[in-house]
């Protein structure tokens, strides 16, 4: 007998036609030439749980009774001495909403792809630019792994990465960025993208300008600057689907994505979720010095070594 499968994967919507004797095997085939995806988990249910086709030889043994199918990609990182990257989703804490910032602001309905462009934002720990790549890419406990990774690969091209381009000389800087109150930025973005040669998108909040790092690379993430803090954009099936089945990988061609992350972060420069980085008020966390602009906290991290700084509230 004949039964009707619908899929929701990252491409849209589908419905799928299959013998209900077919083998679980024959099923995913179909999925794959669907989806055009190779690795995927599968999931069904709300909240969504994980159909297991593994102890099912036939379509009819899965006992979908109507259920829509949730084709979630999963990415194959090559284990190497570089990378030793685990294929399990970002170890952070669940996504939260910005004070002040209504959840119904932080995505954009995308009909044309049946879900949903979403602000995923990281913890305020002084590594949410690495956190930001890092989860995008599949990482587990991204910070630490990519703080080391940077500083390797200063160390390792002394031409490309002087005192000069760094503002430090490369040990110190190397040491610094290991640490983990230590703010990442452009020249760790440019690096990260060498390293893991892909394209990292940076949405500048205030300004709906994108600095593109990695120009030239087959796929690209995107990720969103917002003054003194980077979240990352993701497209999502659902809004209450968990992050773990977040699309956040695209080809470099695809300028919808990029044309839909930039009307969210519209969105979210008219409530001013950004922070004006040339004249706010800045304090150091741990000597209490203030200065103004992140220029005075740069000069104040090369001078005493301190990174940790907060933005401070003139009432």
């Amino acid at each position: 007998m004949k039964i009707q499968i619908r899929l929701r994967a990252p491409n849209g919507q589908a419905r799928l036609e299959i013998d209900d004797e077919s083998a679980v095997q024959d099923l995913i085939t179909l999925i794959k030439a669907e989806t055009g995806l190779d690795t995927f988990s599968l999931k069904y249910g709300y909240p969504l749980k994980n159909l297991d086709t593994t102890q099912c030889a036939t379509v009819k043994e899965m006992q979908l009774r109507g259920e829509t199918i949730v084709v979630a990609p999963v990415e194959r990182t090559p284990a190497s001495a570089d990378a030793k990257a685990s294929t399990a989703s970002a170890s952070e804490p669940k996504p939260f909403i910005p004070k002040g910032i209504e959840p119904d602001e932080t995505s954009l309905e995308w009909p044309e792809k049946g879900g949903y462009i979403v602000l995923r934002v990281m913890p305020d720990d002084n590594s949410c630019m690495f956190t930001a790549f890092g989860g995008a890419i599949g990482l587990e406990n991204p910070s630490y792994k990519l703080r080391q990774q940077v500083a390797e690969y200063v160390l390792n091209h002394p031409e490309q990465y002087s005192k000069a381009i760094l503002g430090d000389d490369p040990i110190r800087y190397t040491e610094r960025m290991k640490q983990m109150d230590t703010w990442g930025g452009a020249i760790e973005l440019s690096i990260l993208s060498d390293i893991y040669s892909i394209e990292i998108s940076s949405i500048d909040v205030k300004s709906l300008r994108v600095d593109r790092f990695g120009e030239g690379k087959e796929n690209r993430v995107i990720i969103l600057y917002s003054g003194i803090h980077y979240d990352r954009i993701a497209f999502a099936m659902d809004l209450s689907y968990p992050v773990e089945v977040d699309v956040t990988k695209w080809p470099t061609d695809d300028d919808d994505v990029l044309a839909k992350a930039l009307d969210l972060a519209q969105r979210l420069q008219n409530l001013h979720y950004y922070t004006d980085t040339t004249d706010f008020v800045i304090k150091c966390e741990i000597c209490n010095w203030i200065g103004q602009g992140t220029r005075d906290a740069a000069k104040h991290e090369r001078e005493t070594k301190h990174s940790q700084f907060g933005e401070m509230i003139i009432q």
